[in-house]
């Protein structure tokens, strides 16, 4: 930290790594997360971010694009992965993953030592466990955050007995351990960590995720005569419920006849007792009715620019997943005052007040048929909902407020360092 002599509050210097850059090429909910708090920091704070560039993205100052620091593997480390990659035992692999580990925090650790100005601290994801391998090698100290441990989001994969799976988890736990701090945007995703781990972590800290505010342009707003259109915005898979749209769908459109779906987001398919079922033939086998299947509308992915035009001029928006943490996608419809329907799973219990801000429901095609219906009948609602949830972002969740949360538990951090 460097002191401002004006009024002696210390300066920061901040480095976070992230999996893409910009968003517009990498639409995730880290890249997302770090372009906004960063947006919300004062004048003292500076940010310079560590990533693979678009090869076509200009880097600006605060830039820094990984792909120009390479680590040349060895004449011995390359035969030995040549020969043992495909060997399934675990002390191989884990051998495999440590390495590549190390590989990927060299690589980092000289982006940060070409950083335009000298780092006071890093943030990175827990994914994967890179921290681990970085605090061994560098000096700066680093703050992991807890975007979704794999132990939690693998396990609806049905991947728990897979190899890799379990090198990630235990390699993402040491990590978390080696750290010199913790931030999670939701309370229920760190104490699942503390509890699966088993460690206190004292000096973790929730910090939500931020989210930018929706100029009223843009904002949802009811119309007249507006068709009761339903819009998900995930991907299609067993964790964000996508089966659990289509199949929640169904119900509703079985009772209101006039009722479409939108389902925007890539198709990863689903895991159905061992057998990976895509979109379509999710569609065909559990949806038998032409009628309704004639009312699906899959747009695959789409730029944030159509899908906020999707938001405004949808009636609801649902987000039917088995687990989330802190998803940025369910702030940015809130923002938007977009009347919505989310499942009462992990972190959305923290940002939905139920009958407040949004309707909560259970993780189960029925309940969600019913809270969307009950919904679609109610515009009074639909409105109040729209209102509380734009003012309630601005409140809890504007970049300016998670930033500074965000400087001061940094400052915590060096204080202990």
């Amino acid at each position: 930290m460097t002191i401002d002599t004006q009024n002696s509050v210390p300066s920061l210097a901040v480095g976070y790594a992230s999996p893409g850059w910009p968003l517009s090429d990498y639409p995730s909910g880290i890249v997302a997360y770090i372009q906004n708090v960063i947006s919300g920091f004062d004048d003292k704070t500076k940010a310079i971010v560590f990533s693979r560039l678009n090869a076509e993205f200009k880097p600006k100052n605060n830039i820094v694009d990984l792909a120009n620091f390479n680590i040349t593997k060895n004449l011995p480390e390359r035969l030995f992965e040549k020969i043992f990659y495909r060997i399934k035992l675990s002390q191989v692999q884990s051998v495999i993953y440590q390495r590549d580990c190390l590989h990927q925090a060299k690589k980092l650790s000289l982006a940060v030592q070409a950083s335009p100005i000298p780092l006071d601290i890093l943030e990175m994801e827990e994914s994967f466990g890179f921290a681990q391998a970085f605090v061994k090698i560098s000096k700066v100290p680093v703050v992991t955050r807890l975007h979704g441990p794999n132990f939690i989001v693998g396990s609806y994969n049905n991947s728990q007995e897979d190899v890799n799976f379990k090198l990630r988890v235990l390699y993402e736990g040491k990590a978390i351990i080696k750290s010199h701090g913790i931030t999670s945007p939701s309370m229920d995703v760190l104490q699942k960590v503390r509890d699966y781990y088993n460690i206190d972590l004292p000096y973790a800290k929730v910090i939500p995720n931020p989210i930018m505010p929706v100029n009223k342009a843009n904002q949802w707003q009811l119309k007249p005569n507006i068709k009761p259109t339903i819009l998900y915005v995930g991907r299609f898979e067993s964790v964000k419920g996508g089966d659990l749209m289509l199949d929640a769908f169904r119900l509703i459109a079985l009772q209101n006849k006039h009722a479409e779906l939108l389902f925007v987001g890539p198709d990863r398919g689903v895991n159905l007792n061992g057998e990976s079922l895509g979109f379509n033939p999710y569609l065909e086998r559990f949806i038998p009715e032409d009628t309704i299947k004639k009312r699906i509308q899959f747009l695959g992915h789409c730029d944030s620019q159509t899908i906020a035009k999707l938001r405004m001029n949808s009636l609801i928006t649902v987000f039917p997943s088995r687990y989330e943490n802190f998803p940025v996608s369910l702030l940015e419809a809130l923002a938007a005052g977009c009347p919505t329907v989310a499942t009462a799973v992990g972190g959305i219990k923290e940002i939905i007040v139920n009958e407040y801000n949004g309707l909560l429901a259970e993780p189960s095609a029925e309940s969600i048929a019913d809270k969307v219906l009950a919904l679609i009948d109610n515009p009074e609602k639909m409105q109040l909902l729209s209102k509380n949830a734009i003012k309630d972002c601005t409140e809890r969740f504007s970049p300016k407020v998670i930033a500074a949360q965000t400087i001061d538990y940094y400052r915590s951090v060096l204080v202990r360092c």
